[in-house]
């Protein structure tokens, strides 16, 4: 039943990924065409700071998250809705924290960017841009919960997905018809929140024993500060490059700011290709962990941890290799600013690789719930990042931010692994470090074979996704070869594992059929 339900998140992960990976690379460049750097590079500066807002959510859902492993796994209906009554309080509180330091946000925030975008039209974007936010604060969160920790978020995500689709068409067309930025942003923000309402209908059909007027059980989540901390430090070190540029590089910031954000697009898609094992398989272990079953749990993680490399190290060095060519194509018709600056690209690929080989080790963290435990370590994290990339801007710019962003993730990557190796998977530390240590070799030669198609220029898309099939191809049958040889046992217990929730599948359909 795992292994149904992790393919079932998986394959809605990886479709929700996918699906916000092609509306994030499609809509910025409408964007900018139509309204220029300036007004893109605003967007994502307010986007940026409207997730700092989020933080009044409190860690709640993950606490929450957490709290209700056990009484789902036990089938305790009543243990469940006092978690789920304590959640919805506080995301009502968080909700009214957020109107709070929203209105702070519409009042200041105009005033970094007041020579480059006029006043008004950043404080009502501000505003439309805040607006999902609340609704997830006042309706949909305590829902979301619910579905995450029941290891059914496939239904979250496919909702998700069906928002973002319909956001990408209405955005195109509105700016297609010439409609004002304001109006566009406003329409496309409306059709997303909708998909609250299958996500609402979902849990009546399906827990017809919620309730969440039941008495409270505070104390189930009383780890929500533990994990506020870490949700902070994240959303700082997630953040800190694009609020650090708008307020320290002056009248060239905005226009700054939406080149990075080009970037970003694809190192983001890459990110969440890779991490969309996280959320197929957190509650998964958490499950594990709940019953204390160290058997199953090492042989699952050990697993789990040597696919996830795999494809960690795979996604970028097919980013490694692509994406300059990638840029030269997107960006031709864009005239207001520099995109093209290859070494810009070479220290996004650097983060996205000392960020993402943590992704094994936090997930077991957090399935564990070790949010006490690692707090400080992340503020380490935090200082790295925020004291680098001020030192950094102003002689390096952009460069300086990313420099500085290497440098935090580098150190927490190596720290989140060796927590997990030495308190959660005790004595794993040499096979986890081996695989990364092979892995990264595999990288850096196919890097080094793969440089001609980093210089070239393609005439078109369908040039360009030529080139990146077999690029991908062609690294993937290399890490695959390379680490089978490494650990064949390993190798043909993920192709079991494949083979069976592939027979399992088809065996239910089988049923359905005949039923």
């Amino acid at each position: 039943m795992r292994s149904e339900k992790a393919l079932k998140n998986i394959v809605a992960n990886l479709v929700l990924q996918l699906t916000v990976a092609i509306s994030g690379l499609i809509l910025p460049r409408f964007f900018i065409i139509a309204y220029g750097s300036t007004m893109n590079g605003m967007i994502v500066s307010v986007t940026q700071f409207i997730t700092y807002l989020a933080l009044v959510e409190a860690g709640v859902s993950a606490a929450s998250i957490v709290g209700l492993y056990k009484p789902i796994a036990d089938n305790n209906i009543v243990e469940i809705n006092r978690i789920l009554s304590a959640t919805k309080r506080f995301y009502y509180r968080s909700g009214i924290a957020y109107v709070f330091f929203l209105i702070i946000l519409v009042i200041v925030y105009p005033l970094l960017v007041e020579n480059q975008v006029e006043a008004g039209i950043t404080r009502f974007m501000i505003l439309i841009l805040a607006a999902s936010n609340l609704v997830d604060y006042f309706f949909l969160g305590k829902y979301k919960v619910l579905l995450m920790a029941n290891q059914k978020g496939y239904v979250m995500m496919l909702a998700q997905t069906l928002g973002t689709i319909l956001n990408t068409i209405v955005t195109i067309i509105l700016i297609l018809e010439g409609c004002n930025v304001l109006l566009v942003k406003f329409v496309a923000t409306i059709v997303y929140i909708l998909r609250f309402l299958i996500i609402w209908r979902y849990v009546k059909k399906h827990y017809a024993f919620i309730d969440f007027n039941e008495r409270p059980n505070y104390r189930a989540i009383n780890q929500r500060w533990a994990a506020l901390l870490h949700q902070i430090t994240g959303v700082i070190v997630n953040n800190t490059p694009v609020v650090v540029m708008t307020v320290f590089m002056g009248a060239k910031a905005l226009v700054e700011v939406s080149i990075y954000g080009v970037y970003n697009m694809i190192a983001h898609a890459v990110s969440l290709l890779v991490g969309s094992f996280n959320s197929g398989l957190q509650s998964g272990f958490g499950e594990l962990l709940s019953r204390d079953d160290r058997k199953a749990l090492e042989k699952a993680y050990s697993n789990y941890e040597y696919l996830t490399y795999i494809v960690v190290f795979w996604s970028y060095t097919c980013m490694a290799i692509l994406i300059v060519p990638f840029i030269k194509l997107y960006t031709k018709d864009f005239t207001d600013a520099q995109y093209v600056r290859t070494e810009i690209a070479v220290m996004f690929v650097l983060v996205g690789i000392a960020q993402n080989i943590r992704i094994p080790s936090i997930t077991l963290i957090c399935a564990a719930g070790h949010y006490k435990q690692t707090r400080w370590r992340a503020v380490i994290e935090v200082v790295i990042i925020i004291s680098a990339s001020v030192i950094f801007v102003r002689p390096l710019g952009m460069l300086g931010v990313l420099i500085g962003s290497f440098c935090s993730f580098l150190y927490r990557g190596i720290d989140i692994v060796y927590y997990n190796t030495t308190r959660i998977m005790l004595g794993s530390w040499k096979r986890t470090l081996r695989r990364i240590v092979r892995n990264l070799i595999v990288l850096a030669l196919l890097m080094l074979v793969g440089l001609p198609v980093m210089r070239m220029t393609v005439s078109g898309y369908g040039q360009w996704f030529l080139g990146a099939l077999a690029v991908a191809v062609i690294s993937a049958l290399a890490f695959a070869g390379v680490n089978a040889f490494s650990e064949p046992r390993e190798f043909r217990l993920l192709m079991d594992r494949l083979r069976k929730v592939i027979g399992f599948k088809r065996g239910k359909r089988k049923e359905r059929e005949h039923g």
